[in-house]
């Protein structure tokens, strides 16, 4: 018997994403803060060719879906939730994301105690067609009705949820994730820079994966119309499909513009300490993680003007109007990207640790599983 069973990302510790992120992080700090849970990741994709296998004391197991853009993660839950059912017999079942939410109402029919993490109103991504966008909303009503505890990444996430779906609140609970990056052993000289044919402080960084939300496109513009002296532009990041969106992107490769790939722990940790600016123009977050591993390395940010990226109570300079490639540029354009620095919003941050984040996750795990 396991006690918790989470479904909703692709697997850890290697994949990009931001779910992945989390999972990768919270679970093995709630297995070691309570080491007679189970813990159980049932994910999507095998790593090297793994289908079941331990990572720092959570049981992974991979339950195959179909390889279709829309529906992998809607038959995959459903899949899982019977897999856990006949299989794992949880007491808790924790659902990353509105997709999976869409089959709240079976968790709850199966007997589970059914937790939800809405991330972001994901049928807002133009890459979905009409139809996925349909199923994400009706699995966003599903979470609210029948979700026994929804938990929001961000105070903009429940706003908008208590605005639009304002019955059942009392259910719902903010934990804003903390920044997933270790600072404190910086290589002053590291090998990524070497290999990237970059200078420390010599370039602006851009981190996440390659779609239109996160605006990449509008970024590039900017900086070539800046053309902001002595700088290049490094953008971490990359997709499981190769995208019409990618290789348009793909286009601007350049001495100057340079994409990184996927980037992991301290080379990532790296790639942050040593930029100069941490820009990230993005349409649509649900928290940012971004911005929050940026506060966490301490170093200037030009970000877009939305809700979740408010929240980090940035110094009013650092923002800039979403789409707004021109005031985008003026941004990039100024002499001296100090002015850009959050001293302040990087103090509170450092305050909102994962070690944090993994007790408030346990308190609300401990509630149910105690309850059962």
């Amino acid at each position: 018997m396991s006690d918790i069973c989470i479904i909703g990302t692709r697997g850890i510790p290697t994949f990009v994403g931001g779910i992945e992120t989390i999972c990768r992080e919270l679970y093995p700090r709630i297995k070691k803060m309570s080491p007679k849970w189970t813990v159980t990741i049932l994910s999507r994709l095998p790593v090297d060719q793994s289908s079941r296998y331990t990572y720092e004391g959570v049981d992974v197991r991979v339950i195959r879906s179909v390889k279709a853009s829309g529906l992998e993660t809607f038959v995959h839950t459903f899949i899982a939730l019977l897999y856990a059912r006949l299989v794992l017999h949880p007491k808790v079942v924790h659902l990353h994301g509105i997709g999976p939410g869409f089959f709240s109402w079976l968790s709850r029919g199966l007997l589970f105690k059914t937790i939800v993490t809405h991330h972001s109103q994901d049928y807002l991504r133009p890459k979905w067609s009409w139809s996925a966008r349909t199923i994400l909303k009706v699995g966003e009503l599903f979470t609210c009705i029948f979700a026994n505890k929804i938990i929001c990444v961000s105070a903009a996430v429940k706003q908008d949820l208590d605005k639009r779906y304002p019955f059942l609140t009392d259910k719902r609970i903010v934990i804003r994730n903390a920044g997933s990056l270790e600072f404190d052993n910086i290589d002053p000289n590291p090998r990524v820079l070497s290999e990237l044919k970059l200078r420390s402080k010599g370039y602006i960084l851009a981190v996440g994966r390659l779609e239109e939300t996160k605006a990449f496109h509008e970024l590039i513009e900017a900086f070539i119309n800046a053309r902001p002296k002595d700088m290049d532009l490094v953008i971490v990041g990359s997709n499981y499909v190769q995208t019409a969106y990618i290789k348009e992107l793909n286009k601007y490769s350049s001495d100057q513009i340079i994409f990184a790939g996927s980037r992991f722990g301290q080379e990532l940790a790296e790639l942050y300490a040593h930029a100069a600016l941490l820009a990230n123009p993005s349409h649509m977050e649900g928290f940012c993680l971004v911005v929050a591993e940026a506060l966490s390395a301490n170093i200037p940010i030009v970000a877009s003007d939305i809700p979740p990226h408010r929240e980090f109570l940035l110094p009013e300079q650092c923002y800039s109007p979403p789409g707004d490639v021109l005031a985008l540029e003026k941004k990039l354009s100024v002499d001296d990207f100090e002015c850009y620095r959050c001293e302040d919003a990087a103090l509170l941050q450092q305050l909102n640790t994962w070690q944090l984040n993994a007790s408030k996750h346990q308190q609300v795990f401990s509630e149910f599983i105690h309850a059962g």
